[in-house]
């Protein structure tokens, strides 16, 4: 035996050169004669090359040396038949278990070398003869297995020999089981039935058999059917039980020659729990009162597949009306949406996430049911698209129309390609398995029985991995652009030769109906106005409508599933035209697919954003770069940049326009942090308060920016959910003004001065302007509420908190805090309102019985008329005010003495009184958790552009689109009473022992 060189190469060397384990190698030959003291012939040498060739060589050796040494004389065939002998070898290194069948069975071997495709009716009558040839149980089933195991072994070796492509491999797999099902059936009716049979039987295939799709190891999913011969219903009852029971016991059973199949029948109706079989009108009669959405779904790949076939037909026909209704309500397709989620959700699929080619993200799921997503939306209408394969239905989608060919061309072979990566996955220990393993000498395995290799130093198994993130990439892109992208094409505007507006002509386009349909079925509420708005942002051929119309697939995507898809387009048209023709925002939407994403997200959200980003050109920057918006800016941040944006500007009017301009970008900035989930409610609340502390900061600056020498000094304090840093959207901002003389003025000069820079200051933020509006500032929480000044001396609040306050007016200033202007003022205004907010003794029993009089008056006098008060959001029983007030009474009875409870914040304070004791943790528990959903729901009713925040809707759609944008998803509106009912009554529980003391007054 020579090398390179003439050098001589030892045996052992040649062996690894071929990827063969010496030791175990020779011993294998050995044994079956192919090695002796010379080692190995020429012959034997051509042969182990060829075997180094496969997926596992060491196991495909062990396959042909096996049957070398057992079976010299099939041995013998394999050698002179040299297509033979790669089919067996390919199954060898591919499949362990095949690969024992094949050295065991010298007939499973000459199998082997049949190329006609396997025939449902050749197998029926062969396994129909094993049935009735055998005299027991044991021999029968393994008889049926054994003819499913050689058919099994002869389709593997054709594919692993690229001799059929994968889509016959599984159409002939399921003919394969399709003829075991017949011939068992046969066999056992005659058996049980007699020359007499009281009953007539038919199998329906369902999932991948009905589909035509089986894989190597799938479950035989079927349902029976039973007719009565002569009218005997009871007759034909018992006979069919008798039938089908023993039928899934032989199938199921474990022999030496392993199982024929996991025959699998319940998808029929009531599952486990039902009859095994029923007569067409009993499956009717189910369908009309208890069938689930995903029963009809099942249905779609329903086919006749063993026994009367007449019958099996007439069941079919009878299903038609539930699987194709003349409306199609669009909650079944999110029904069907939610299904898949939730399999999608397990903890098994998202550990193994990529290496899921079923299940994982651009899986083989994720085409079967776009697919079949389709169908349920448009096979209503065209019985052409009324198919049980995968592949058939998307290529007949394509012909109508409904699917863009190159779309269907791309899908089909994503598909193809993620069906023999699970093919080969099944193949090596004929399990049921759908991922990848993680270990890399398998993935080595895995890449070299699809055919790759080593490049160099790079393992067959990186090329392979970088192919197959491709491919699910891919998928995942036409996921979206399968649903999307003919309403696009069939419905784009261009401009015609006359200049009037025409759609772009298309080979085969989708119909106005059947758009509509679509759309309606993706949750759209306005198909109609829907398309109306695709076709405006489509319009044209310039680059910008091109790049528009690539754009806009994924974004619909992503907005069908928003709260408010329709709102969501609507504003997309309004910010695209906003921004205008030349605007950089559909560059950046097509070179960023994740800023495209939220945006179709928060569009679909909030109109609020809509309108933002509408008077935002920068705002794209917001979407583009997580930076900017996944930063927390702080308030000192915050009145820097507000203080510095108004220094260079010349007068008042461009300070306030540049005051709403810095506000309005600062929100949206929080909207899209809350709306991405990066920032909770509490976190929320705090960024508002920052911003509008700047914005109070900024105002006053700008006011007072030209006064040469001032009469006063001034403070504003916060108050309220200002003054706690729990602002939500829709909040006022409630506030003190505090002045007091600048040496050498007079009191009459200050407070004149301070009541005009108040005026401006209110007027400056809440006043409406070309530019909208900062914030709307409420001074009503001051002594004397409206018929009081607007701003006062420190003596001047001293003299009144001493004289004339109420009790609620101490309680009020629990939440005070300085917040803008002097601060030296500002602590002195606290220091004097601090003795106030926390008494030394306590509220006392009367101040306490005051507060609770005036909040049980409250209660039946503040909230509207003809409004269900438990919907109320902050006055309701259990409503904001119920915390608040629990924990102001609590904070005034124990404050002076348990700082740790000193605070202007609610959930700040609700964590001190527990720390002290003073709550227990589970009052506390109910109370933060009540008080965060509740802000919530304000904050995305206002989102929505409701005009009722402080009420839970009672109208279904608003109701549903708010829970949708708090994450319930379709159809959570009922979670969402429940739990908004759940948390009001545990608030009102604590409020009625804690505050009322057991009691209302």
């Amino acid at each position: 035996m020579g090398g390179a060189g003439g050098r001589l190469t030892s045996p052992t060397a040649r062996l690894a050169r071929l990827g063969l384990p010496a030791e175990r190698s020779i011993r294998a030959l050995r044994d079956a004669g192919l090695w002796d003291d010379d080692g190995a012939t020429e012959e034997t040498w051509e042969l182990l090359a060829a075997v180094s060739e496969t997926a596992e060589p060491a196991d495909a050796l062990d396959t042909i040396a096996a049957i070398a040494s057992e079976h010299p004389e099939t041995f013998e065939r394999i050698r002179a038949d040299p297509d033979l002998r790669a089919r067996v070898l390919a199954v060898g290194g591919t499949s362990r278990p095949l690969g024992d069948l094949l050295a065991r069975y010298p007939d499973a071997v000459i199998a082997l070398g049949v190329s006609a495709p396997v025939s449902a009716v050749v197998v029926a009558d062969l396994v129909a003869e094993a049935v009735r040839s055998a005299t027991t149980e044991a021999d029968r089933a393994a008889g049926i297995a054994a003819i499913r195991r050689r058919a099994t072994a002869n389709i593997a070796a054709r594919d692993l020999t690229a001799e059929l492509a994968v889509e016959l491999v599984a159409a002939e797999l399921a003919e394969l089981a399709e003829g075991v099902l017949a011939g068992t059936l046969t066999a056992l009716h005659e058996d049980i039935g007699g020359a007499s049979p009281r009953a007539t039987l038919a199998i329906l295939g369902m999932g991948k058999l009905g589909g035509r799709e089986l894989n190597y190891v799938s479950d035989v999913d079927v349902v029976f059917v039973h007719g009565a011969v002569n009218g005997d219903e009871d007759g034909a009852r018992e006979e069919a039980r008798q039938v089908f029971e023993r039928l899934l016991s032989l199938l199921n059973a474990s022999t030496t020659m392993g199982r024929a199949y996991e025959v699998d029948p319940t998808l029929r109706p009531e599952g486990r729990h039902g009859p095994l079989s029923r007569t067409i009108d009993s499956f009717v009669a189910y369908w009309e009162r208890w069938a689930k959405t995903w029963e009809f779904q099942a249905l779609i790949k329903a086919r006749p597949v063993a026994g009367d076939r007449d019958l099996a037909e007439r069941l079919l026909g009878r299903a038609e009306p539930f699987i194709w209704p003349e409306h199609l309500d669009p909650g079944v397709i999110q029904e069907v949406r939610d299904m898949k989620g939730r399999v999608e959700a397990k903890p098994e699929v998202l550990r193994h996430g990529e290496r899921q080619v079923k299940l994982g993200p651009g899986g083989l799921r994720d085409i079967e049911f776009s697919v079949q997503l389709l169908q349920l939306v448009h096979g209503r209408a065209d019985h052409s698209l009324r198919l049980t394969g995968t592949l058939p239905a998307l290529d007949a989608l394509a012909r109508g129309g409904y699917v863009a060919e190159d779309d269907a061309r791309d899908f089909a072979t994503a598909y193809r390609q993620l069906r023999r990566v699970e093919h080969r996955l099944q193949l090596a220990q004929e399990r049921r398995t759908h991922t990848i393993p993680s270990d890399p000498e398998r993935q080595e395995w895995l890449a070299r029985s699809l055919g790759y290799r080593a490049l160099g130093d790079r393992p067959a198994r990186e090329t392979f991995a970088a192919d197959l993130r491709t491919v699910q990439t891919q998928v995942r892109e036409l996921h979206a652009k399968l649903f999307y992208r003919p309403l696009l094409e069939a419905h784009a505007v261009v401009p015609a030769a006359d200049g009037e507006l025409t759609l772009e002509p298309d080979r085969r386009t989708l119909t106005e109906a059947a758009a509509y349909e679509r759309l309606e079925a993706l949750g759209f509420r306005d198909a109609r106005g829907a398309l109306r708005d695709v076709r405006a942002i489509t319009a044209g051929v310039t680059r910008r409508a091109r790049t528009l119309r690539a754009v806009l697939p994924a974004f619909l995507h992503v907005l069908a599933e928003s709260a408010d898809p329709d709102t969501g387009l609507r504003m997309l048209r309004t910010v695209l035209d906003a921004h205008g023709r030349s605007s950089e925002l559909v560059a950046h939407l097509r070179d960023h697919p994740p800023a495209a994403a939220l945006l179709a997200r928060v569009l679909g959200t909030s109109e609020v954003v809509g309108e933002l980003f509408a008077t935002q050109p920068q705002g794209a920057d917001l979407l583009i770069d997580p930076t900017l918006r996944d930063v927390r800016r702080t308030r000192e941040d915050l009145r820097r940049t507000a203080l510095a944006q108004l220094s260079w500007q010349d007068d008042l009017a461009q300070r306030t326009a540049l005051l709403r301009r810095f506000k309005r970008r600062e929100l949206l900035r929080i909207v899209l942090r809350d709306l991405e989930g990066a920032a909770p409610v509490s976190v929320v609340g705090e960024e508002l308060t920052a911003l509008a502390e700047a914005c109070l900061v900024a105002a006053l600056e700008a006011v007072t920016h030209d006064e040469d020498d001032p009469a006063a000094r001034m403070a504003i304090v916060g108050m309220g959910k200002l003054g706690g840093s729990e602002l939500q959207y829709a909040s006022d901002l409630d506030v003190l003004f505090v002045h007091e003389p600048v040496p050498g003025a007079s009191e009459d000069e200050a407070t004149a001065h301070a009541l005009a820079t108040a005026e401006r200051v209110v007027r400056t933020l809440g006043e409406v302007t070309a530019e909208g509006t900062a914030f709307d500032v409420d001074a009503d929480l001051r002594p004397e509420g409206k018929s009081g000044p607007l701003s006062r001396s420190l003596d001047s609040y001293a003299a009144y908190y001493d004289r004339w306050s109420e009790p609620w007016e101490h309680q009020s200033l629990l939440r005070a805090r300085f917040v803008a202007g002097d601060d030296e003022l500002g602590e002195r205004f606290h220091q004097l309102t601090a003795e106030l907010a926390y008494p030394p003794g306590g509220a006392g029993r009367a101040t306490e019985t005051a507060i609770r009089k005036l909040k049980a008056r409250i209660e039946r006098e503040r909230v509207p008329k003809r409004t269900d008060a438990n919907r109320h959001l902050k006055l309701g029983p259990g409503g904001m005010t119920d915390v608040e007030w629990t924990v102001q009474l609590l904070q005034q009875r124990h404050g002076h003495h348990e700082r740790v409870v000193r605070t202007p914040s609610t959930m700040a304070a609700v964590d001190g009184l527990q720390d002290a004791g003073l709550l227990d943790s589970r009052d506390a528990t109910w109370l933060r958790d009540g008080y965060r959903l509740l802000a919530r729901i304000r904050n995305h009713l206002y989102l929505l552009r409701e005009r009722n925040v402080d009420v839970l809707p009672t109208n279904p759609d608003v109701l549903e689109r708010l829970a949708r944008s708090l994450g319930y998803g379709r159809g959570g509106r009922q979670v969402l009473e429940e739990d908004h009912l759940r948390a009001t009554r545990r608030i009102r529980h604590v409020t009625e022992r804690v505050f009322y003391g057991g009691a209302l007054t």
